[in-house]
C-alpha cells in the first residue's frame, strides 16, 4: 500500500511534506501521462491534428514533465508558506535546468531535438529561454499551493494493492523501454549513414522500428 506522507513541524514555523520514493515513482508516471495527455490537446487546439508527442517507443509517456514534477516536489515540497518570490525563483531554475538537460540528453541519446528556442528572444542554445523558464516560475507557486497540499492528501488516504510490485515492475519496464527506445534511434540515424546491421538485434530493429515508423513515433523531432 502507500505509506502516508510524513508532515514534520520546523522551527521556524513551516511544514514539509515528505514524500517517498514508492510516491515519487507515482508522481512520475502520472506526470509523464499527463504530459502526454497536454501535449496531444495543444496540439490539436494549435495545429488540428493528433500527432505523437510521446518521449520513448512504447506507451505514452512524456518525460520532461515527469522529470519536471518531481524535481519541483523535491525542491518546493518544504515551502508551501514561503515568500511567492522565492517560490517563484526556485521552480524559474529548477525549470530551466530540467528542460535543458532534456533537450541535451535527447541530442545526445537520438540525435535529434523536439524543440527549438532560438527565434525567442533570451534564449540559451535554443534549449531554454526567459519566456517558458518563467512559466516554470509560475507552474511552481501553483504546485507548491495547490498540488503538494492536495497530492499530500491523495497519498494520505488512497491505498493500492500490491504497490511495491506496480513500482518496480514499471521501473523495469521504464529501464528496457529506455534501451530500446535509444537502441531504435540509433539504428535509425546508422540507416541513413548507409550502415547495414551488425547482429539479429539490430536486423529486428530495422524491420520493427522503420524510419516510418519512427518519424510517427517522434512526429515533432527534427534532426539537431
Amino acid at each position: 500500500m502507500l505509506t502516508k506522507a510524513v508532515t514534520n513541524s520546523k522551527n521556524d514555523g513551516r511544514e514539509s511534506k515528505n514524500f517517498n520514493f514508492y510516491q515519487y515513482v507515482w508522481i512520475f508516471v502520472v506526470s509523464c501521462l499527463l504530459g502526454y495527455a497536454i501535449e496531444t490537446l495543444w496540439c490539436f487546439i494549435r495545429h488540428g491534428y493528433i500527432e505523437s508527442r510521446k518521449s520513448l517507443v512504447l506507451g505514452h509517456l512524456s518525460l520532461a514533465y515527469g522529470m519536471g514534477a518531481v524535481l519541483l516536489t523535491l525542491l518546493l515540497s518544504k515551502f508551501q508558506n514561503a515568500k511567492t518570490s522565492k517560490i517563484f525563483l526556485v521552480s524559474f531554475l529548477a525549470g530551466t535546468v530540467t528542460e535543458y538537460i532534456c533537450s541535451l540528453g535527447q541530442e545526445i541519446c537520438f540525435g535529434t531535438v523536439a524543440w527549438d528556442y532560438s527565434n525567442v528572444p533570451l534564449n540559451i542554445n535554443g534549449r531554454v529561454c526567459l519566456l517558458y523558464s518563467s512559466f516554470w516560475g509560475f507552474l511552481g507557486i501553483f504546485w507548491a499551493k495547490i498540488v503538494i497540499p492536495q497530492m499530500t492528501k491523495i497519498f494520505s488516504n488512497v491505498h493500492i494493492p500490491f504497490n511495491k510490485i506496480l513500482v518496480w515492475t514499471f521501473i523495469v519496464y521504464f529501464c528496457f523501454n529506455c534501451f530500446l527506445s535509444a537502441t531504435a534511434a540509433a539504428r535509425m540515424n546508422m540507416r541513413k549513414e548507409g550502415k547495414a546491421p551488425n547482429n539479429r538485434y539490430e536486423m529486428w530493429l530495422d524491420s520493427t522500428y522503420t524510419d516510418e515508423k519512427m518519424a510517427k513515433i517522434y512526429a515533432n523531432s527534427r534532426p539537431a
